[in-house]
């Protein structure tokens, strides 16, 4: 999701005449999830090598799949370190 689509799913709010940070619009959740263990294989950071193959649980990439179609917006955490490996490739 670019930053422009982002910025569509927020709104401008206020709270007794202050401008406070924007919120999310109207039935837009924001998922903050975990990869490891969560969406795909638990790998330790001691076999780095198995991160490009990590199998994904096939119901959680239907759902991840379904709250995206429905406009919502997905992040992902981990506590993987890179070892040099291009996580985008995941």
């Amino acid at each position: 999701m670019s930053l422009e689509e982002l910025d569509k799913k927020l709104v401008s709010a206020s709270e007794n005449g202050q401008t406070i940070s924007p919120i999310l619009a109207e039935g837009v959740k924001n998922y903050l999830i975990d990869i490891d263990g969560t969406i795909c294989d638990d790998i330790p950071n001691e076999e780095p090598e198995r991160m490009l193959t990590a199998a994904v649980y096939p119901d959680a990439l239907i759902t991840l799949n379904k709250w995206y179609d429905e406009g919502h917006i997905i992040c992902f955490f981990t506590s993987r370190n890179n070892m040099g490996l291009n996580t985008m490739e995941w």
